[in-house]
């Protein structure tokens, strides 16, 4: 307690609400849900023949005050403090229903201090806590002063490590990195190409459904630009470019804009990123909360040196989807080979040795081809057979090229898939372009499952799923008697392990 000054104690231990301004970034948030939610309903009247402008802007009013009186509540009946005798974090919030929230200090996982446009303009942050056992954020201010957000987080990570300072002024070393402007360029036009064209689709198909909800019929258009349009050699080429610029320039933009100034620093036993443009956000990690490490690097990457950092914390959302567990994330983006070792470092503070290499079964590019190759080209042959959507020799082409794409892409995910086993870590490699390696400590595990389809007990082959409070990593296509005694081993390291896996 003597690290903290008795100001701050003073200070924290009476309830404290948000910034009188932070009622205008609260009001802003929740008009920005409502247009979110509520956009098609706002846009439809536009299109009717008796729009009547005075009712419009009646309604919008009437919706403007009542989010006014809403905000103005939330602000007035939310307040938080410290208890400095239990190490807890207290809010109290709700006007109908009144709510105490009681976070103890050694459940916080990460804290985040985020900056939208709105926050900016007003100087403000918002401070965000999360812990490992919840799926939200457990503690969200939504706008408090800047010296007032720095303070909690420096005191929260002060009480955090007060056990481990109790030495005499103890040298304290600081490791600092940071990614360029230029590294940024880089990286925007090396990654994310597969993940920006299905953000690109599934955009399409979201307007799509915009315009069924306004009663707008698009398909005797569409069906036109298919009967007629000109799908020769160089009209699909010239569409092939559009759809690759286009990738190109969202990819660049989206990452100058959120990864704008990032840098990533290491004091004591935490680990601090900051980054962003419009929307600046800053989150305190503890290393010992890392559950997996992984990185992507593709072929381009590779000849740069750059390679994209994904850091798995521990999350109660494990089970789910990797896009439903985002907040457990830390992305580091354009990290050479050196700068990633450093982190590896970091967190881990060592280094993995000798490892034993297993490769999947040969049958794993055999079923990948069998589908992804014969069975969707008989499907594309039939359409073609019945539909004759193009001539015969563009449709030759075209299953040639596809049946050759299928061939490569299938061909690299099994080359590129490797297990490997060291005494410490389990590391596995997986990608056709992007090239993934996750790893994990072998006594962070939490369970292991083995899969074994009726048709992979002949082949003597099944799969092997390994989880962790922050994910899981999946090997397919092993040989069964290799699993067994891979599991005997790992399940007996588990069970030996003095460390926590926390």
């Amino acid at each position: 307690m003597s690290k903290l000054s008795q100001t701050i104690i003073d200070k924290f231990s009476n309830p404290q609400r948000q910034s009188k301004l932070g009622m205008v970034v609260i009001f802003f948030e929740k008009v920005i849900n409502i247009i979110r939610k509520y956009l098609v309903f706002l846009i439809i009247p536009l299109f009717n023949d008796g729009f009547d402008l005075v009712y419009i802007g009646l309604v919008t009013s009437l919706i403007f005050v009542i989010t006014a009186v809403v905000t103005y509540i939330e602000f007035k009946y939310f307040t938080f403090k410290f208890d400095f005798s239990k190490n807890d974090f207290i809010i109290k919030k709700g006007f109908f229903k009144k709510t105490k929230l009681s976070v103890p200090l050694n459940k916080i996982q990460q804290i985040n201090l985020n900056q939208n446009f709105v926050h900016k303009i007003l100087n403000l942050y918002e401070v965000q806590m999360e812990t490992a056992g919840s799926d939200s954020k457990e503690v969200n201010i939504k706008a408090i002063e800047k010296n007032i957000a720095i303070e909690i987080k420096d005191f929260t990570d002060s009480l955090k490590e007060k056990v481990k300072i109790n030495k005499v002024e103890e040298k304290v070393e600081n490791h600092k990195l940071e990614i360029d402007f230029f590294t940024l360029i880089k990286t925007g036009l090396t990654s994310r190409y597969f993940e920006t064209l299905g953000f690109i689709i599934a955009l399409f198909f979201g307007l799509l459904e915009y315009l069924d909800a306004l009663s707008i019929n698009y398909i005797p258009s569409f069906s036109s630009f298919i009967k007629n349009g000109d799908f020769g050699f160089i009209a699909v080429l010239f569409y092939v470019l559009l759809i690759i610029f286009g990738v190109l320039g969202s990819n660049l933009i989206t990452t100058l804009v959120k990864y704008y100034k990032f840098f990533t620093l290491k004091t004591n036993n935490n680990l601090t990123i900051s980054y962003g443009l419009l929307s600046t956000k800053t989150t305190m990690m503890s290393p010992n909360k890392v559950q997996i490490f992984s990185y992507t690097q593709n072929w381009l990457q590779k000849k740069i040196d750059l390679c994209n950092i994904l850091i798995f914390q521990a999350s109660s959302e494990m089970n789910m989807s990797e896009k439903s567990n985002e907040g457990s994330k830390i992305r580091i983006p354009g990290a050479n080979k050196n700068d990633r070792d450093k982190i590896f470092d970091l967190i881990y503070k060592s280094s993995i040795k000798e490892e034993l290499i297993v490769k999947p079964n040969i049958r794993k590019f055999v079923l990948n081809f069998s589908f992804f190759g014969l069975f969707l080209s008989a499907i594309f042959f039939t359409i073609q057979y019945y539909l004759s959507l193009v001539d015969s020799y563009n449709y030759f082409i075209f299953q040639t090229v596809y049946l050759i794409l299928v061939t490569f892409i299938s061909w690299r995910m099994y080359k590129n898939n490797f297990l490997f086993i060291s005494d410490n870590f389990i590391r596995i490699q997986s990608g056709f372009w992007d090239i993934s390696t996750k790893i994990i400590e072998i006594h962070k595990i939490q369970s292991i499952k083995v899969y074994q389809d009726i048709w992979y007990k002949r082949l003597n082959l099944a799969d092997l799923n390994i989880s962790t409070a922050g994910g899981e990593i999946r090997f397919n296509f092993m040989n069964d008697n290799i699993i067994k005694k891979l599991v005997d081993t790992l399940a007996y390291k588990v069970e030996v392990s003095k460390k926590n896996w926390m």
